[in-house]
């Protein structure tokens, strides 16, 4: 089939769609499904045209004479967005004796690839919100066979360090203060033949600016950056920190930075952070040193709003020695307590200068982690019975992340990115400026005529159909 063909089948198929809806106006649904059907046939159909002539573009030019001999033909069928798409690419022997598709390394394709770039990211991007099986009916197909394990593979395929998307920019922010609040998910491991045991702790940072109020009583951040991933380790937990702290050096200006508050419920890999991140200042999560207050007071014997009253009274005043006092009477008096007790004097002991820094501090925000481990991991990962892999977690963990930092537009430059990587050297192929200029020209003459010809068949048809329409709307304009 040729360009003209293709046109020709789909305007008529369109007036033809049209005409059966003018004459049954209940039926918009049908004609709204047949439309589409046929745009995303025609679009295939039309991508794949244009491979083909890519092809022979290649084949007839002076330049690939020189270096490639010609071996076969072969077809090839790749899934995309709108439907399954089939062209002709064609086999060639370089001087190496090495055969090669000079196409497919001009698409930067990879020899076994079922997806086109666009599909794949569909695929990813309703991955991250939906099950593996919900992405994997999300493409529709022909012949293709698209299954739940075909999506865990794309998604695990993603690169283990992802790229910075927006780039180094000209000219950096001058901001006096940024804040970093993190925290971590704890995400069900998935059984892998063994005893089923433990699960994946997921982490999650995340930058930004300061809190606008967008209404009453609800704010949003400022310009925020999120990191994620597993992590697991110290070796790998610096790693993390140091993109963070890398991120902080290409964006703002580190002369004009005061300081870089780290809101931390006290784990030993938030606080880590103070030994990477330049001006950075620990502060406790209120949220965090509340829940530890809050399973003390129910001990005692006093009134417990009494008792949490006295705790903020001596934080306020700065006084640990009559905190600790506190907290050996609720011991002394009520039983079952210690572990309690002891849980919190040794929050207090080992936080106390950064639970200061929190009440004390005007320039520290409250802290809103619990809702972001919500919203960005618990929501896909961990608030439904599911299991997980250690590389799926991180992966996911990676592209929720990304997700919110550049938008699901991106994404697709994500698989970009990874193709180019598993194609690495074979990208610089000598192949750039393969179709010759002449060749070329000759292209653009016939798609101008293919162009002409759509016009002419537009006009041909358009009085004719005109007269159907017409007389379709008075025949039921009389039945009302």
């Amino acid at each position: 089939m040729d360009i003209i063909t293709l046109i020709d089948d789909y305007v008529r198929g369109l007036l033809a769609a049209e005409e059966n809806f003018l004459e049954h106006l209940d039926t918009l649904s049908t004609f709204e499904e047949t439309v589409s059907d046929l745009s995303n046939r025609t679009a295939a159909e039309f991508i794949g045209l244009a491979l083909s002539s890519a092809d022979q573009l290649i084949r007839e030019s002076g330049i690939r004479k020189k270096e490639f001999t010609v071996q076969r033909k072969r077809k090839r069928t790749l899934i995309s967005s709108v439907g399954d798409i089939t062209f002709e690419h064609t086999l060639y022997k370089d001087q190496d004796g090495k055969i090669r598709c000079l196409l497919d390394e001009l698409l930067h394709l990879p020899d076994r690839e079922r997806f086109t770039e666009v599909a794949e990211a569909k695929v990813l991007n309703e991955a991250e919100v939906h099950s593996y099986q919900h992405a994997a009916e999300s493409i529709r197909t022909n012949d293709q066979t698209i299954t739940k394990m075909t999506v865990l593979n794309k998604v695990h395929s993603i690169e283990q360090e992802l790229p910075e998307m927006d780039g180094i920019p000209e000219e950096k922010k001058e901001c006096e203060y940024l804040y970093i609040e993190a925290d971590e998910d704890h995400i069900h491991r998935q059984k892998d033949g063994r005893e089923e045991k433990g699960c994946h702790i997921g982490k999650l940072i995340y930058l930004f600016e300061g809190k606008k109020e967008i209404c009453n009583g609800r704010r949003e951040l400022i310009s925020p950056h999120y990191f994620g991933g597993l992590y697991a380790g110290t070796k790998t937990n610096a790693e993390l920190w140091k993109s963070v702290e890398a991120y902080i050096e290409e964006h703002y200006d580190q002369d004009v930075l005061q300081c870089v508050y780290i809101s931390s419920d006290g784990g030993n890999w938030i606080r880590a952070g103070a030994d990477y991140v330049y001006k950075s200042k620990l502060v406790v999560d209120k949220f965090h040193l509340m829940k530890y207050i809050n399973r003390v007071a129910r001990c005692t014997l006093d009134d417990e709003q009494t008792t949490k009253g006295r705790f903020y009274k001596y934080i306020y005043k700065n006084k640990l020695r009559a905190a600790k006092k506190l907290l050996t009477r609720i011991q002394n008096h009520c039983d079952g307590s210690d572990r309690a007790v002891e849980e919190c004097r040794a929050y207090f002991i080992g936080n106390w200068e950064y639970i200061q820094r929190a009440f004390h501090d005007e320039h520290v925000l409250g802290c809103s982690t619990e809702g972001h481990i919500s919203s960005v991991y618990s929501e896909r990962m961990s608030s439904r019975p599911m299991g997980w892999s250690e590389t799926g977690t991180d992966r996911m963990c990676k592209l929720r992340c990304y997700i919110r930092n550049y938008g699901r537009g991106k994404v697709v430059d994500l698989v970009k990115y990874r193709r180019e990587k598993e194609l690495g050297a074979d990208l610089a192929t000598g192949t750039d400026g393969m179709i010759d200029e002449p060749v070329r020209k000759e292209y653009t003459a016939a798609q101008k005529e293919a162009f002409k010809y759509a016009e002419a068949m537009h006009a041909t048809l358009s009085d004719k159909a005109t007269v159907k329409k017409i007389l379709s709307i008075r025949e039921q304009l009389g039945d009302i």
